[in-house]
């Protein structure tokens, strides 16, 4: 009776582990549309690299990032510890700034493209697809085509 049990946690064990380690879009890949459903999930991070012009604008903020770099190293020379850190405050809240402006379009748009997608399928919510276990309705591609419109 020990060894049937024993086998029995066993393989529950591995079927609990077997499941956790399938990733979560890949399962609600898998899944059948149910009419009536109106959970939808996209892929962020795919919307984000479909963006139009994404690259320069990254690369636009790494050279900002540089140039801050370069800035700090030049004031900060002969300060001391207080007013180093107090100039690289000034100088991180600046730059995140500027980075916040730049990108505030782009979060607006992708959001927009979500929000449009998920009204022409007739979602009510829209999640991540990195927290969805099983079911769901996958519009990543569609909110792609709608940014690059």
């Amino acid at each position: 009776m020990k060894k049937l049990s024993g086998i029995i946690l066993l393989l529950t064990a591995a079927l609990f582990v077997c499941g956790l380690l399938t990733p979560a879009p890949a399962l609600a890949a898998k899944a059948k549309p149910q009419p009536g459903q109106t959970v939808g999930y996209v892929h962020r991070q795919q919307v984000f690299a479909g963006y139009p012009g994404i690259q320069e604008l990254m690369q636009q903020i790494q050279t900002m990032r540089t140039e801050a770099q370069k800035d700090y190293d030049t004031r900060s020379k002969d300060l001391p510890d207080a007013e180093r850190r107090a100039l690289s405050d000034a100088i991180a809240r600046e730059e995140a700034r500027k980075e916040d402006a730049l990108m505030k379009p782009v979060g607006e748009k992708i959001e927009a493209s979500i929000k449009a997608i998920a009204e022409e399928r007739g979602l009510t919510a829209i999640i991540d697809a990195d927290i969805v276990i099983y079911g769901g309705i996958d519009i990543t591609a569609d909110v792609i085509a709608k940014i690059k419109q």
